[in-house]
């Protein structure tokens, strides 16, 4: 290999990893870069994008929490910058916000419904292009494998839980197609923090418990996991009772109501949003949705596409949303 193919070489090993950064990681990379002498970090979170940086091979940390980028580093990123640098970085981005939101949505999905969301924001790009983006994803970002010419959520493919998700459980249930604005949140925040049953439950968790605005956010995402999994009412209020409900295997602070009163109106505000969730067994639809959905196959009235759904109250004699297949006054509202 001559010297202008080594250069070559290491050029698209040095863009291929610089594209692959996240957001954040991109813009401590873009403030580091203007600091020729390098700079003392005093934040925790600035911190640890350095060390990310740092494993990537981008700048060099210090004793004493300073960060230096090496002059090379600055002198390939020089000889690269362009537009079309900014572009691919932007679109590989947005791969990341695709999957998670399939990761949310459908739990398994086919490439059309990938082109499908990537197509949110950049409708011109072919299939090989998404596709060379999604292959090239992180291992971090990596959350679906190929089974079947579909994309498989990690994990489902265990016991072929997947086949049993699509065929017993969606059936020809459509695909939810979010909006822009919902991917980004779901990247964001794991739930659609911004929607008025969503926030009516943080804004309880903060002001009875005394959670910041972004604890109570992760307690939501949190509880909205635990509709995802299928988990009964009670239990879902037990596990959030007893900090069960996040990811690690030990359990988080504890959530002790002071009254009944207290647990009661959680638990309203819980089945109000597990109402207003969009969950995979759906395929990205929420209840209201779902009703709407049923009652046309069914033959329903009335057939306009998009139209609107009233939001009711759960009746005595319904099927209880915690999907035990009792009626609601039988189960959850039994309290």
């Amino acid at each position: 290999m001559n010297d202008n193919e080594n250069r070559t070489t290491k050029a698209e090993s040095f863009e291929d990893r610089l594209t692959a950064l996240g957001e954040s990681e991109m813009a401590m990379f873009r403030f580091l870069l203007d600091k020729p002498a390098g700079v003392i970090l005093t934040v925790g979170t600035d911190k640890i994008l350095a060390q990310l940086l740092e494993r990537e091979g981008f700048v060099l940390c210090e004793p004493g929490d300073k960060v230096i980028m090496p002059e090379e580093v600055r002198a390939a990123y020089e000889e690269i910058r362009s537009d079309e640098l900014i572009l691919k970085w932007r679109k590989r981005n947005w791969m990341y916000k695709c999957i998670e939101a399939g990761k949310y949505l459908y739990g398994v999905m086919t490439y059309d419904v990938l082109r499908d969301l990537f197509a949110l924001r950049y409708p011109g790009a072919d299939m090989a292009e998404i596709m060379e983006l999604f292959d090239s994803t992180p291992l971090y970002y990596q959350w679906f494998t190929e089974r079947d010419g579909k994309l498989v959520l990690n994990g489902f493919e265990q016991n072929d839980y997947y086949k049993y998700l699509e065929q017993q459980v969606q059936g020809d249930i459509p695909f939810y197609v979010p909006t822009i604005e919902e991917v980004e949140e779901l990247y964001e925040q794991g739930s659609l923090i911004s929607r008025e049953s969503h926030q009516k439950i943080k804004e309880f968790i903060g002001e009875t418990f005394g959670c910041d605005s972004d604890m109570a956010a992760l307690k939501v995402h949190e509880l909205y996991e635990t509709v995802n999994n299928h988990m009964r009412v009670n239990d879902a209020v037990e596990a959030f009772i007893n900090g069960e409900t996040g990811s690690g295997d030990e359990a988080d602070d504890t959530f002790e109501f002071d009254s009944d009163e207290e647990r009661f109106r959680f638990t309203e505000l819980y089945i109000e949003m597990s109402r207003d969730c969009r969950v995979r067994d759906n395929r990205g639809h929420d209840y209201y949705e779902m009703v709407a959905i049923m009652s046309l196959k069914n033959g329903g009235s009335d057939g306009r596409s998009g139209a609107p759904v009233k939001r009711v109250k759960i009746g005595r004699n319904d099927p209880c949303p915690c999907g035990s297949g009792k009626k609601y006054k039988n189960c959850c509202g039994r309290n």
